[in-house]
């Protein structure tokens, strides 16, 4: 009963189940170093490397930060082998301490014209796919003809005597559950742990069609349907009873009785005339179809056919002679197809028959019946019925259902179910062969790298097929051949093929390689690429910038004019089609510009300044260190730069001579003042009440040179203004009228005292003087201060800052407000200057410093109003105050290691936190820039400044020339006109008149000005007292009789004092020397009364004529 109840069959499922052991659990992959290795086909050997294959090999691979490394090269791949090409990637370490050199590469066979063409497409898909998804990677092409095949040669040579091969699918572990969610997988993972061993990995997938995908899956579905009615069996069994019981009585009685009485009469007359005529016509038609369906054992067959012959999953199928011939067919159980069969017959018989017969006659004829009866009928009917029933029913039931669960049956349905699901993700993403092979010459480095790899590649649902690694020695004899082969097709970058028996029985075999089938998702885990640097290979993840300079047009600008400073430069690579433009409209907001040394800050000046001066935008360079700009001073071609310095010795610059002092008429002195000392507060630590004393020192200073503090005027000239001189001789006056206690006078009289006086001698002197360069040509023309030889710090830091505070006069007195740019200013290492300061205060200073660099700071943002840029550059933008780095419109941020550096400066300029950590790896001359009227910042590759112009030659020339045509100097055109001229009351003054522009600009003692322009302008016959005060100041006879005072006698004391005048007088007459020594003495005598004496006796010499021995 049973076997007549269960229909399926258990033959099926045994083919079914053998099928399956190949198909799904690929049982066949862990014996393949077992099996024979089939040689190539002659097809296949005669192949050259360079026709059928393209590399190029990995020199920098970039990628872009957070973005999924394995989806772009699924991308990549997917697109690189749709033309059937072959994709490798291959891993090769030379010797023991060489790097590894990673190419990538597509291979076809290379018999026939088009598979060159897809090959080379193919190619350069992939190229265009590296360079389109990991923007900035570098690599270079290996050229076929001459390098492919000497590095194959060097890679398959006989030194490799061992292979191993892994077949397994890969999968991404769950990050999930670790602590570090980076990927672990990558190909970086396996060059470090090879270090140390030479080998050579290759990885190859071959895609597959869309029929063999096609097929794969309909063999798969077969399968399944020929399993499922295996997985269970269900059986019921059902029991009932039940009983009934009836009674039932019935009695009757009828009795009848009838009388009746009947007559009946019947006529008949008749006539009859009769015709006949008959007709008959039949039709057959018969029909039959046959139909054959195949059995499921048929429909098993045809997956194992698909499995055996197409799958990866199993092997590429090929006929089982020497050689195999690729592609001739498929093998292995193939699906009978059922047969169909349609008959048709048709007969029609048709038959029709006519007969007509015609017979008539007149018949005719009467008759009469009659009949009478009589019936009487009487009924009398009783009935009675009685029924009794009784039913009892009793029911029992009992049922019993066992299922049977076959589980080796149900777990295979749930990995055909998983490969089904895998065929759909194939089709979506691709199917492709894939397979890995190391080689080396040392056994275990062959199996460390399988091992290690296999490892890798492990994850959760690698189990779908079975994974295996296979081995080859070939210093065994019977391994040594197999080698042999397996180079041969891996030296063409194709899977080795091996014979696989059927049975053990049957002497038919089955082809397969190591490949197994992997979808798009899966292969780059395959074929993965380093996610981090290895040895021989660097891994930059880059942030991601604009493509593009995007402005936001808000309102339009009258000033259109910009500049070129660059390219666009994106992941790594320069856009050379794409210009980076600056507003020339916005640079009058000021620039800043850092880096670190050598990332190209100077560079990146120069190239602005070369496209400014091509717009007419004169500059000056202030220069605290290096030196540099003075050899690039020429842009356009043309030396038109003047460059100052402040070493005289040098040739090749010109002395920088400036008054700290000085103001233009538009400028209160007042307001001057004000500014000045908050320079000093800048560039001086000053504390207590120095700031006050210094400032009060000034203020005297300018009294002392004739200033009306009020009015804002010189009762001289205007343009007299004390010098550093001035100051120090106040300072100390100040210092000892003041009430201080002896230790703050010494204390301010080393901290003020002492600076102002190294102001005075040495360089400082030749640089602070009252011959200073005009403004015209500091601020109005191209000029570079060149302040790379000044030693002092706080000196340089007080040369800008008066640059800046005589700038911003000048352009507040000559220019209008709201000018387009017309001058820029470039402040080098301006921390110098705009230092970074604590915003504590204390008792004694109150944060003087604070507040001076604030004042400063404000002071260049107001500038420019009046058409003046400043270019800020600083290479520590820590030092610098934040203000000067928020208030600019335009940021230039090369690289910046510091951490603390970038983050001050991103923010600044708008980076998000993946940019401003990619400032960290910029290349040189690669800068993030942005303009407040942009969308977003952009990288942009800084043109080279290639022109340079040899100008210090003709400089050299025109310094030989001025130094040829020298002029007296004013000291001693001063003192010729007093001794010659102006003792003897000659020339009514007319001569000394004409060097009062000189005189006023000479480096001579403000007091001697003073005394000169009192005599200058005075008025007859009151001349003399002016004179012998100009010649006491001017011969600085106060320090001569200071140096006489020991002399006793009245002639050596007078020869004391006429060797002690600076400048000499020795050289004159002796009567120009006695007229001297009288308006001295005369002088002397106006200033300290005891002198009189001494006046009394030269006179009464001086008229016996012996006033000079």
């Amino acid at each position: 009963m049973e076997n007549t109840l269960d229909t399926r069959s258990y033959s099926e499922l045994n083919t079914a189940l053998s099928l399956a052991q190949h198909t799904v659990y690929k049982r066949y992959l862990p014996q393949l170093q077992e099996y024979a290795a089939v040689r190539p086909p002659q097809i296949l050997l005669d192949e050259q490397i360079e026709d059928c294959t393209r590399f190029f090999q990995l020199e920098e691979l970039s990628c872009k930060k957070g973005e999924d490394l394995l989806q772009k090269l699924s991308t990549v791949y997917h697109a690189s082998m749709s033309l059937g090409c072959n994709l490798i990637v291959m891993v090769d370490v030379a010797r023991i301490d060489a790097p590894a050199k990673i190419y990538v590469g597509v291979r076809n066979s290379g018999e026939d014209p088009e598979a060159k063409r897809k090959l080379s497409t193919s190619f350069k898909t992939l190229k265009n796919g590296m360079k389109s998804n990991f923007p900035g990677t570098k690599f270079h092409d290996v050229p076929a003809q001459k390098d492919m095949p000497e590095l194959v040669n060097d890679i398959f040579g006989n030194s490799v005597k061992y292979i191993s091969s892994v077949s397994c699918v890969a999968a991404a572990r769950d990050k999930s559950k670790t602590e570090n969610k980076s990927f672990i997988q990558g190909l970086e993972r396996f060059i470090d742990a090879m270090r140390g061993n030479t080998y050579t990995a290759i990885f190859i997938a071959e895609p597959l069609t869309t029929k063999e995908q096609s097929d794969i899956r309909s063999g798969y579905e077969e399968l399944y349907s020929s399993l499922s009615s295996f997985e269970k069996s269900v059986w019921s069994y059902n029991e009932n009873m039940s009983r009934a019981v009836t009674e039932s009585l019935s009695k009757g009685m009828s009795q009848s009785i009838t009388d009746g009485t009947s007559h009946t009469q019947s006529h008949t007359k008749s006539l009859g005339i009769n015709i006949g005529a008959n007709t008959s016509r039949s039709t057959e038609i018969s029909q039959g179809i046959t139909k054959n369906s195949p059995s499921k054992i048929a429909m098993a067959g045809r997956a194992i056919s698909i499995a055996g012959s197409v799958l990866s999953v199993v092997g590429m199928a090929f006929p089982i002679v020497e050689p195999v011939a690729i592609g001739a067919g498929m093998v292995g159980g193939a699906m009978q197809k059922g047969a169909e069969g349609f008959s048709k017959a048709e007969s029609i018989v048709s038959t029709i028959g006519k007969s007509m017969g015609l017979s008539g006659g007149v018949n005719a004829g009467y008759s009469k019946t009659t009949s009478d009866g009589t019936t009487h009928s009487e009924t009398n009917t009783t009935s009675e019925t009685r029924t009794q029933g009784t039913t009892d029913t009793k029911g029992q039931g009992r049922t019993l259902q066992i299922e049977n669960v076959n589980k080796p049956i149900q777990e295979m349905l749930q990995r055909l179910e998983e490969q089904l699901k895998r065929t759909r993700e194939c089709e979506d993403y691709g199917a492709y062969s894939c397979g890995a092979y190391f080689m080396s010459g040392k056994q275990e480095s062959s199996l460390l790298a399988a091992n290690t790899y296999h490892a890798l590649m492990i994850g959760e649902g690698s189990s779908v097929e079975s994974g295996a690694i296979n081995f080859w020695n070939g210093l065994d004899e019977k391994v040594a051949p197999k080698i042999d082969i397996m180079k041969e097709y891996l030296r063409r970058f194709t899977h080795p093929i091996f014979a696989v028996p059927i049975t053990a029985e049957r002497e038919e075999v089955m082809t397969y390689t190591p490949g197994t089938i992997v979808s798009g998702l899966e292969l780059p885990l395959h074929l993965g690429l380093p996610t981090r640097s290895v040895y021989g290979l660097p891994v930059m993840e880059h942030a991601e910038f604009g493509r593009n300079v995007t402005e936001k047009k808000v309102f339009s600008v009258s000033d259109e004019r910009k500049i070129n400073i660059g390219k666009i430069y994106h992941m790594g690579q320069v856009e050379k089609k794409s210009e980076v433009k600056l507003n020339v409209a916005g640079l009058t907001a000021h620039t800043f510009i850092t880096g670190s040394t050598g990332a190209g800050k100077s560079n990146t000046i120069y190239k602005m300044l070369e496209q400014l001066n091509e717009e007419d935008v004169k500059f000056l360079v202030v220069e605290p260190a290096k030196g540099e700009y003075k050899d690039i001073t020429a842009f356009g071609g043309k030396s038109d730069v003047t460059v100052y310095g402040t070493n005289p010795k040098v040739k090749e610059t010109e002395m920088l001579q400036i008054n700290p002092f000085s103001f233009p008429k538009e400028v209160h002195v007042l307001e001057h003042l004000d500014r000045l000392v908050e320079i000093f507060n800048v560039c001086w630590p000053m504390y207590a009440a120095m700031p006050a004393i210094l400032k009060d020192a000034i203020e005297r200073a300018y009294e002392k040179a004739g200033w009306d503090m009020e009015m804002s005027e010189n009762k001289y000239d205007d343009n007299l203004f004390p010098t550093f001189k001035d100051v120090y001789e106040q300072i100390r006056e100040v210092l000892e009228e003041s009430e201080y206690s002896a230790d703050n006078k010494g204390d301010y009289t080393g901290a003020l005292v002492t600076r102002l006086r190294s102001l005075t001698t040495g360089i400082n002197g030749l640089i602070f003087n009252a011959d200073e360069i005009s403004m015209e040509e500091l601020f109005d023309t191209n000029v570079i201060v060149d302040l790379s030889r000044i030693g002092s710090t706080e000196t340089k830091s007080l040369i800008m800052g008066l640059l800046v505070l005589k700038l911003q006069e000048y352009r507040m007195g000559v220019s209008e407000a709201n000018q387009h740019l017309k001058h820029v200013t470039v402040l080098e290492e301006a921390h110098n200057l705009l230092k970074r300061t604590s915003s504590e205060q204390s008792s004694e200073s109150g944060n003087l410093l604070g507040k001076s660099v604030e004042m400063l700071a404000n002071s260049i943002a107001e500038m420019r109003t009046y058409g003046e840029g400043f270019i800020i550059a600083d290479q520590s933008p820590g030092l610098l105050d934040m203000s000067v780095i928020r208030n600019t419109n335009t940021k230039i941020i090369l690289r910046l290691p510091d951490y603390e550096d970038r983050e001050l400066v991103g923010r600044a300029a708008g980076l998000n936190d993946e940019q401003i950590v990619e400032l960290a790896k910029l290349d040189n001359g690669v800068a993030a820039v942005m303009q407040s009227d942009w969308l977003e910042p952009v990288l942009c590759q800084i043109d080279k400044y290639e022109r340079k112009y040899d100008w210090m030659e003709e400089y050299e020339k025109s310094n030989e020339e001025n130094d040829s045509l020298k002029k007296i100097s004013v000291e001693k055109e001063l003192l010729n006109c007093i001794m010659n001229n102006e003792l003897y009351r000659k020339s009514d003054r007319v001569d000394i008149k004409k060097l009062k522009d000189k005189v006023i600009h000479s480096k001579l003692e403000t007091p001697v000005k003073c005394d000169f322009m009192e005599y200058v302008f005075a008025e007859e016959p009151n001349l003399f007292k002016p004179l012998q005060k100009l010649l006491f100041d001017f011969l600085h006879a106060e320090k001569a009789i200071e140096n006489a005072k020991e002399c006793t006698e009245m002639k050596p004391w007078l020869r004391n004092v006429i060797n002690s005048l600076s400048p000499s007088v020795q050289s004159f007459e002796t009567e120009q020397i006695n007229l001297v020594l009288g308006l001295i003495i005369a002088e002397k005598v106006q200033r300290d009364a005891e002198y009189e004496e001494i006046y009394n006796h030269f006179t009464e010499l001086y008229i016996k004529g012996r006033g000079i021995v």
